[in-house]
């Protein structure tokens, strides 16, 4: 087939490609699935399912916090909170709303039970004295009721699993009835909010993200290559590749979610690298007056078997994330890989065809050697070779500093972490943190082996828990067995200082409960056979450190002061898988970075048939990834899984410049050169596409620091300094290293 005829074809088929993903980029969806990123290992997905289709779901639930200047115990206030909670309860998707002012208070001392109102909100007169013994009940101050008594909250039970355009329309729903009412102040937060935020930010970032990445790239291309072809040729590559991705991933059904935001600029900066080495050898070769039919094998030779190579590197980078069982995560890593493949097929099928119809002559002399870059890289090479000890020494140092650092590094995770201060739904997460309990859910399975939940000895222990629980973890919200026995007793002798009712004072309340097991309220709490029950709560969202810490403290008490063949406890909750997820994905991503390590190592060895050449090209890559874990051990970033995903990722990015030097120094020499003047080649001939692609990588990712998740920013900043500290290394030490081992051996 003559050449011509090849191009064609190539860029027909790339047009009807390009044309069938087009039509699918206005079909994506935008998706966060909150459950998604649960942990699906040690069978505690399965124990928090069975959980709560036992009880009930404990993150389908809003909280209002509403605040009065002139206090909360004043008539206008509360009747309009009265109005705004039968409001509330009119919307569709809402199973109660329970609030101060619709609270009963269960209690026993005739014939029947007796239900009281909490608040007699049309007697000013009784004001006095329903605050007194609402002040007096922990189980109100810090749920509906805060210390200051500045602000009163209400707790809405939503239905379970909305679909994300039910969960919109209620999330509309409630922010239009609460603003209806011209309160002073709101707060409210729940699963229904933060997806909004989450979704709306998604869809915003994926076009910032995008946009940033392709300003960034076209101001570094034209430094380099001061033409408009040298801009939209490469720009037209990547585009492509990022096209195809999405297209590809509308028909395999995939939605785009937090982790897919990323994707874009992961293609872009990833596959521009291939597009630059390829284009500066292509117009060096030019500017010496190579002939072009032979250009197209020698950049084969000498640039597309090294891309291929980091192109291996780069997507076992990517790969590595399969080792997480978070799916989300799994996926970016596949259609990541995906799309940097995608790049490498474009760069070497449609550039040669697009530069075999049109190759502009300006690009041919921006290519001279004869340029001050080339001096200065002359003689930072010189000064490398007269100072290789000190190299050594400060890199030492370096890496000394560093695993100082790096014995600093906290594991840690906070919910809502990757929102800005400056999101609403943030500042309303703070606000319940600071006056109330807390946000956070917080679930307890209690498992009985012998007898009833209701059996007094088994209530008294849940109550020692109870209490455990309200002290260490500073709980609102409680619902338990054991706290609704010492409710109904309290409310019934007006006696708020009796810890626990006894045995014969207890036994009433429970046979009314037991009668009463079918109620659907009762059946949240304990199983209608008295087998199973719950302790639910909400907390402080402290952090997943300071959570797992007061864990091991509460299940240090559980295991002191019961017996474990009369109960069992385990502790769920969606907010404690997340905290797990954390610690996985940790330990997940720590495999995959040694995933990596070994794969590249095997096939460094395979390549060069040297153990020394391994080390050689694993040190420059892994010391930037030192550096930086020292750095975030000084600078207190924790450990998480956003902060986690670096290590893999910038380790197949960064020894795509490694590949490239020490791939052009064996062919030097290959050539019959000198080892200084295969030295001196391999820095011009590699030196500049390094800095160009160093700078489109940095640039691209820097677009990922304007995020308002807190995630993605972090992810940003430190691929950005792991890969300036990446260029450094291969710059700086990996000249040093390679000398060490060619400088005894060959003398070619």
């Amino acid at each position: 087939m003559k050449p011509q005829t090849y191009y064609r074809a190539v860029i027909f088929l790339v047009i009807l490609i390009s044309l069938l993903a087009a039509l699918a980029i206005p079909k994506l969806r935008f998706d966060y699935d909150f459950e998604a990123f649960f942990p699906n290992e040690d069978n505690e997905l399965a124990l928090y399912n069975q959980y709560r289709e036992t009880f009930e779901y404990d993150n389908e639930f809003v909280l209002v916090a509403i605040e009065n200047q002139n206090g909360i115990f004043r008539k206008p206030f509360l009747q309009r909170i009265d109005s705004l909670t039968k409001a509330l309860a009119q919307l569709p998707y809402i199973k109660e709303v329970n609030s101060p002012t619709n609270l009963k208070t269960l209690s026993l001392g005739g014939l029947v039970p007796t239900q009281t109102s909490l608040l007699h909100i049309d007697d000013e007169s009784l004001y006095k004295d329903d605050s007194s013994a609402i002040y007096q009940s922990p189980y109100l101050v810090g749920s509906y009721f805060p210390e200051d008594a500045k602000s009163l909250s209400l707790f809405i039970k939503t239905d379970d699993v909305l679909s994300k355009s039910k969960s919109d329309s209620l999330a509309n729903a409630i922010t239009a009835c609460i603003q209806s009412f011209r309160f002073d102040t709101t707060h409210y937060v729940g699963r229904i909010f933060a997806q909004q935020v989450y979704l709306t930010n998604l869809q915003k970032e994926f076009i910032i993200f995008l946009s940033l990445s392709f300003v960034v790239v076209i101001i570094f291309l034209w430094l380099s290559f001061k033409s408009f072809y040298g801009i939209i040729v490469p720009v037209i590559i990547v585009l492509l590749s990022i096209l195809w991705t999405l297209g590809m991933m509308y028909y395999l059904n995939k939605p785009i979610d937090l982790m897919i935001t990323m994707l874009p600029t992961m293609i872009f900066v990833a596959g521009m690298s291939d597009v630059v080495h390829f284009f500066s050898k292509y117009f060096e070769e030019l500017a010496k007056g190579t002939d072009r039919a032979k250009i197209y094998p020698l950049i084969l030779k000498e640039v597309g078997f090294p891309t291929f190579l980091t192109l291996i590197t780069t997507v076992v980078g990517f790969l590595s994330l399969l080792f997480s069982s978070i799916q989300p995560i799994r996926d970016f890593g596949i259609y990541t890989s995906v799309g940097v493949v995608i790049a490498f097929l474009l760069t070497y099928t449609l550039l040669p065809a697009l530069l075999y119809f049109f190759t502009p002559k300006k690009l041919i002399t921006v290519h001279s050697h004869n340029s001050r870059s080339t001096s200065t890289m002359r003689n930072m090479l010189f000064w490398i070779f007269r100072h290789q000890k000190t190299i050594l020494i400060i890199s030492s140092i370096l890496l000394i500093l560093s695993a100082f650092g790096i014995a600093r590094i906290k594991v840690n995770n906070i919910l809502l972490e990757d929102l800005s201060e400056k999101v609403k739904i943030k500042q309303d997460f703070n606000f319940f943190d600071e006056h109330y309990s807390g946000v956070r859910p917080f679930e307890l399975k209690v498992t009985c082996k012998q007898g009833q939940v209701w059996d007094y000895d088994n209530l008294s222990t849940l109550h020692r828990i109870d209490e455990f629980i309200q002290k260490e973890y500073r709980a609102g919200f409680i619902l338990s067995p054991s706290g609704m026995v010492k409710s109904i007793y309290q409310n019934s002798t007006g006696d708020y200082s009796t810890a626990f009712p006894e045995k014969d004072d207890a036994e009433p309340i429970v046979h009314l409960l037991q009668k009463n097991r079918k109620n659907k309220e009762l059946k949240r709490i304990v199983t209608p056979d008295g087998k199973s029950a719950r302790l639910s709560a909400k907390v402080r969202d402290m952090g997943s450190a300071a959570i797992k810490e007061k864990n091991e403290k509460l299940l240090a008490y559980i295991n002191t002061t019961t017996n474990a063949n009369l109960l069992t406890f385990e502790i769920t909750g969606a907010a404690h898988l997340l905290d797990r997820n954390n610690e996985y994905m940790v330990t997940n991503m720590s495999q995959g970075f040694i995933f990596s390590i070994i794969v590249i190592g095997i096939l460094t060895f395979f390549l060069h048939r040297s153990w020394k050449m391994v080390l050689v090209f694993i040190i420059p890559n892994v010391f930037p990834l030192v550096i930086i874990a020292g750095i975030m051990g000084y600078a207190g970033i924790e450990l998480k899984a956003a902060t986690s995903l670096v290590f893999s990722i910038a380790f197949g990015i960064a020894t795509d410049d490694t590949i490239h030097f020490i791939s052009r120094l064996k062919i030097e020499l290959a050539y019959g050169k000198s080892l200084m003047y295969a030295f001196k080649r391999t820095y011009f001939e590699t030196g500049k596409p390094i800095l160009l692609t160093t700078f489109i990588l940095i640039g691209g990712f820097m677009s990922l620091m304007t995020s308002d998740f807190m995630s993605t920013f972090y992810f940003g900043f430190l691929i950005c300094i792991t890969i300036l500290i990446a260029v450094l290394a291969d710059v700086f030490l990996l000249p040093v290293l390679l000398f060490l081992i060619y400088g005894k051996g060959s003398k070619k």
